[in-house]
């Protein structure tokens, strides 16, 4: 009722208001009449002013329930928020700075605008353009020297490559705003875990060169004195850019897109395409087994990065970047340290994952490719029961609990249905692994999450709650320079994260918190609900499972 009287009340001051100006101007005194024309004009607007101020307070303080502001990601989860920052500014959860949206990345870093931060939100159920259509062809020349071969199926959006369509939704669409925050609280992550991202990449854009690259010892870029805890880690400036920019393209944020990390992104982008060489490849130098990792990853990031902006100048290079990894792949399928080096299934995972980013952005990959690299997997097969359920590092190596975690998800981006029986138990050897094991492990965490997100069966729960709460509390809390952070050696030591240093430690952690958004649903439920039990509902006959399985020896 309050509200109705002074929404009234307005009403009628805004009548007495006009008259009164009517009044004004029919009797202002002849020196008025006499002055600048802008005088009158002055004096009339500035009684308008105060008399709307008064109008519009009266009413604000008669109405005690004001309406929320808008905001594409606080206020979409069941909880509090999903942002660790609050909002000042209709749309931006950031800052109070508006902006126009910016050009297009520019490799000249001085035509970077600093001052642009504000947040912009991808509209519900967009599909992207033809340009992303799932099979494309190969045109001859392209992918810099790659075979001119087609028939791509890497797995993109809800599906696998099996019989998938041009309709199918571009895979990163539930990256950010009222689609990121419906997948978080489907998907099983929380208000603590978005709490989390937020503050490992404020630590992540805090330890941002100046120019614009970043490192994997963090110490090189401390701000806040004393620094970072000192922590040993590799060389390799392109890897650390490249673990850098992937969270934070995990969590939405562009070169193209107002955003907190507009500028970070956009810097850490123009590093890159100012690292590449001639043929192609991403490395500047560093450890002599990083040269692969470190152009997979970077690999990752180029493909990414076009296919959430479509900026046209990042096509080239991406392009340029997977010719590379296919000219790279050795005859045996894999991928190692080197070009064409006799392969191993950790280098393996990151040259599969930018094969599918690329596929993702519409670069067609060569079927030859894909074929070579489910070969190479059923080398690297154990002789574990039933066959192709858990594999090693190497061809003849034995079975890693690691390395069986990374080859089944490439199993599942390269085709394999979810109710592929060596698929089944080699997710059930994961999980009974994941459940025993006490060692700190992020490398392992971060495929084995992604392994049994895409499932999503009996073993996802669990997992996924054990996996998100030890995240949490193992990053790193306080005011202290690496606030927000995950350290390698405390509590514990990471078995990797100790070699790789703070940055990797803090990306994996990252990407892992992100599982949840990071790319749609792998596999549709097409009659595939878990039921009461957890249990996969299988309503596929035998007849299809053995000509799943006959497909898949094809």
């Amino acid at each position: 009722m309050a509200t109705k009287h002074g929404r009234s009340l307005a009403s009628s001051l805004r009548i007495r208001a006009r008259w009164l100006w009517r009044t004004v101007e029919r009797q202002l005194p002849a020196w008025l009449s006499s002055s600048l024309p802008w005088g009158s004009s002055l004096l009339v607007h500035a009684i308008g002013l105060f008399l709307m101020a008064v109008a519009i307070r009266f009413v604000n303080e008669g109405d005690t329930k004001k309406p929320p502001s808008f905001d594409p990601v606080i206020g979409q989860l069941q909880e509090d928020v999903t942002s660790a920052h609050d909002s000042d500014q209709a749309g931006d959860s950031f800052t109070t700075i508006a902006a126009d949206e910016p050009p297009s990345m520019p490799k000249d870093l001085t035509k970077i605008d600093e001052t642009v931060t504000a947040v912009a939100e991808m509209p519900d159920g967009v599909q992207l353009g033809p340009e992303l259509n799932l099979s494309p062809s190969v045109e001859p020349g392209e992918l810099q020297g790659a075979v001119a071969d087609t028939g791509s199926s890497l797995a993109t959006a809800s599906g696998t490559g099996r019989g998938s369509g041009p309709t199918m939704t571009a895979p990163m669409l539930g990256r950010s705003g009222a689609e990121r925050a419906k997948l978080v609280r489907r998907e099983g992550g929380s208000v603590e875990s978005e709490r989390a991202v937020e503050r490992g990449l404020d630590f992540i854009a805090r330890h941002q060169r100046e120019d614009g690259g970043w490192s994997l010892d963090t110490n090189e870029a401390c701000t806040t004195p004393p620094g970072c805890p000192k922590r040993p880690a590799m060389h390799s400036d392109v890897a650390a850019t490249g673990l850098a920019l992937l969270p934070m393209l995990g969590a939405g944020n562009t070169h193209t897109q107002k955003g907190r990390y507009q500028i970070t992104v956009r810097r850490g982008l123009a590093w890159l395409l100012e690292s590449q060489q001639s043929d192609g490849m991403l490395f500047t130098g560093g450890e002599g087994n990083a040269m692969m990792y470190s152009h997979c990853i970077a690999t990752i990031v180029l493909c990414e990065s076009y296919a959430l902006t479509r900026d046209k100048s990042l096509r080239l290079p991406a392009e340029m970047a997977v010719g590379f990894i296919l000219r790279a792949q050795h005859a045996g399928g894999g991928w190692r340290y080197r070009p064409m080096e006799e392969g191993d299934t950790c280098v393996f995972g990151w040259a599969i994952f930018a094969l599918r980013s690329a596929n993702i952005a519409g670069i067609a990959i060569p079927r030859s490719a894909l074929k070579g690299a489910s070969r190479y997997l059923d080398a690297a097969a154990s002789a574990a029961e039933p066959p192709k359920s858990q594999y090693g590092y190497q061809p003849g190596s034995g079975t890693s609990v690691t390395m069986t975690a990374e080859a089944l998800v490439c199993r599942q981006l390269l085709g394999w249905e979810r109710e592929f029986d060596p698929l089944i138990k080699g997710v059930d050897f994961i999980s009974a692994n994941l459940e025993s094991a006490q060692d700190r492990n992020i490398y392992y965490w971060y495929y084995a999450t992604q392994l049994l997100h895409n499932m999503k069966d009996k073993n996802w729960p669990a997992w996924n709650m054990k996996m998100r709460e030890n995240m949490i509390s193992l990053q790193v809390k306080g005011n202290g320079c690496d606030r927000g952070s995950w350290d390698p050696e405390a509590p514990t030591k990471d078995q990797w994260g100790g070699q790789a240093g703070r940055l990797f430690t803090t990306s994996l952690s990252l990407l892992t918190l992100e599982v949840y958004y990071r790319y749609l649903p792998l596999y549709k439920d097409q009659g595939g609900a878990i039921d009461e039990k957890g249990e996969m509902a299988k309503e596929k006959g035998d007849a299809e499972k053995k000509e799943m399985k006959k497909s898949d020896d094809d």
